[in-house]
C-alpha cells in the first residue's frame, strides 16, 4: 500500500467536473422528447472547450447508467441525479426541463453546487424554433455561475452562427437511435446538411467503428477539425482502428501523438507486440504499470508476452502480479499453469489450470486449441486518471452519498469478487478520508493476505 501511496499522485482541483443530464420534456407534444437530450449536448458541447472546466461526454454518463442499471432513455430524479454526481466526483450537476408552445417555449435549468449544496435556477424564454441559440444564452449563463469571473465573453455564446436546426435534429436523433443503421444515416444527413458539424463527424466515425467498418470510420474521423474538443478522442479511434486493420505503422504514429496515458500506453505495447516488436512492447507496458500499479491489463500482456517468447521467470512473475490484482482471472490462470509446467511444477500447473477450465469454458478449450492471441487493449478512454478525478474535495463528499459502513462493504465486495486491484485502490481512497479507521486496516489486511495465498 506505501508503494501505491508513493506512485499515485494526488490530483489538485484545478477545474470544476459537470455533468449534464437530458432535460425533461413537460409539454404535451411527445414528437418533442429529443429536445431534452438535444439541450444537454449543446450545453456539453459549448462548455467543453472553457478552461478550468471538464464536462462528462454523454458515452460517460451512459457508461455511469451501465453501471448503475439504469436504462439509458430514463429520466432520473433529482436524487438519483444527485447520488450520480456524487459517485462520480461531479462538482455541479445541471438538469432541468422544457416546456411550453412553438411561440412560448421556456428552459428552464438548476445547476447543483455539490460541495455546498446549494441551487440555482435560470429560466430561458422565446419560440421553439430558436431553441439552438436560446440554449447558447443558457449555457453562457451557466458558465458564468460555474467559473465566475471567467474571461469568455458572452459573444462567444452568442454571436456564433448556430448549427441548422434541421442538422441538430437528425444529430439528436441519430445518437438517440438504437438502430446502427439508421443511426448511421441520420448522422450522414445532419453532416450533409452542415459538413463542419464536428459531434456529428464523431459520432458517424463511431458509429461506423462499432460496426467494425474501420476503414470507413477512419475516412468521417480524419474530417474534424483540429480544434475539436473531440480531436483528441477521435485520434484514440483513429490509432484503433488502423491496430484492427494490421496497420502497425500508423496505429503506432497515431498513439504516439495522444498523451502517454495508461490506456494509450496499454494500446501502443500491444500494437508493438502485433508488429513483432516485443521490447518495445515490454517497454512501452512497464511504463504502463509504473502508471498504475493498480490495473492488472499490462502486467498481464506482459506475462503473455513472455510466455510467447519462452521466457517462463519473466512470465510467472508478470502473471503474479496480474492475478494479486485480479485473482480469478482464468486467462492468467491458465497461462500461468502453463509456465509452471515448462518450469517443472506440474502440481501446480494442474491446479491452475483446472481452476482455469472451471472458471471458462472458453480457456477450457484451449486444452486442445492452439492459444489465440491474448494481448489485452483500452477500446475507449477518458484521458482522466482516477486520481486526477478524486482529490481529496471531491472524496470528503462521497460519505454523503454512502456512510463508511456502505463503503467498506462494496470494497468486501469487491475482496470477495477477487478484485484486489479495485479493492485496493477504494481502501486507499477511504483512508485518505479515514485515516483513523480501524475497519479499512483490518480490510487491507485482508487484501495482503488474499493475495499472497498463491
Amino acid at each position: 500500500m506505501a508503494l501505491v501511496l508513493a506512485v499515485t499522485g494526488r490530483a489538485s482541483a484545478d477545474s470544476s467536473t459537470v455533468l449534464v443530464f437530458p432535460f425533461e420534456n413537460l409539454s404535451t407534444d411527445r414528437t418533442l422528447d429529443w429536445i431534452g437530450e438535444g439541450i444537454a449536448e449543446l450545453i456539453v458541447e459549448r462548455l467543453q472547450p472553457e478552461p478550468g472546466v471538464y464536462v462528462c461526454t454523454r458515452e460517460e454518463r451512459l457508461t455511469g447508467y451501465e453501471k448503475l442499471g439504469i436504462p439509458e432513455t430514463t429520466m432520473v430524479s433529482r436524487a438519483t441525479a444527485l447520488k450520480f454526481g456524487w459517485d462520480t466526483g461531479a462538482d455541479d450537476i445541471i438538469l432541468g426541463s422544457f416546456s411550453g408552445t412553438n411561440d412560448k417555449f421556456q428552459i428552464a435549468a438548476r445547476l447543483v453546487d455539490m460541495e455546498a449544496g446549494g441551487v440555482s435556477e435560470i429560466k430561458i424564454e422565446g419560440r421553439l424554433e430558436d431553441v439552438i441559440p436560446l440554449t447558447m444564452t443558457l449555457s453562457w449563463r451557466l458558465l458564468k455561475k460555474i467559473v465566475p469571473g471567467t474571461a469568455s465573453p458572452e459573444s462567444d455564446y452568442t454571436a456564433r452562427p448556430p448549427i441548422p436546426r434541421s442538422a441538430f435534429e437528425n444529430y439528436v436523433r441519430g445518437i438517440l437511435n438504437p438502430d446502427p443503421q439508421k443511426r448511421i444515416d441520420l448522422l450522414q444527413t445532419a453532416v450533409r446538411l452542415h459538413p463542419q458539424y464536428g459531434p456529428a463527424l464523431f459520432q458517424l466515425g463511431r458509429a461506423f467503428h462499432l460496426q467494425r467498418e474501420f476503414n470507413m470510420s477512419n475516412q468521417w474521423l480524419q474530417k474534424l477539425p483540429d480544434s475539436a474538443h473531440d480531436r483528441r478522442q477521435a485520434q484514440f479511434m483513429i490509432a484503433l482502428n488502423y491496430f484492427y486493420l494490421g496497420d502497425q505503422a500508423r496505429a503506432i504514429a497515431t498513439f504516439q501523438q495522444l498523451p502517454a496515458t495508461y490506456d494509450v500506453l496499454l494500446n501502443l505495447g500491444a500494437v508493438f507486440s502485433q508488429k513483432g516488436d516485443q521490447a518495445s512492447a515490454i517497454a512501452t507496458w512497464k511504463r504502463a504499470a509504473s502508471m498504475d500499479p493498480l490495473t492488472s491489463d499490462a502486467f498481464f500482456n506482459m506475462g503473455y508476452a513472455s510466455f510467447v517468447q519462452g521466457d517462463p521467470d519473466a512470465a510467472a512473475k508478470n502473471l503474479n502480479e496480474s492475478l494479486k490484482l485480479l485473482g480469478r482471472d482464468s486467462e492468467a490462470l491458465f497461462l500461468l499453469g502453463r509456465t509452471y509446467e515448462k518450469q517443472g511444477r506440474i502440481e501446480e500447473s494442474q491446479r491452475l489450470i483446472a481452476q482455469a477450465a472451471r472458471l471458462s469454458q472458453r480457456v477450457e478449450r484451449w486444452l486442445s486449441q492452439p492459444l489465440p492471441k491474448l494481448e489485452r487493449f483500452a477500446t475507449m478512454t477518458t484521458f482522466r486518471s482516477h486520481d486526477e478525478i478524486w482529490n481529496d474535495q471531491r472524496l470528503a463528499r462521497l460519505p454523503r452519498a454512502q456512510d463508511l459502513g456502505s463503503w467498506l462493504d462494496m470494497i468486501q465486495t469487491d475482496i470477495d469478487l477477487y478484485l484486489f486491484g479495485d479493492a485496493f485502490r477504494e481502501l486507499h481512497d477511504v483512508m485518505r478520508i479515514f485515516p483513523d479507521s480501524s475497519e479499512a486496516r483490518s480490510l487491507l489486511s485482508e487484501v495482503d493476505r488474499q493475495r499472497n495465498l498463491r
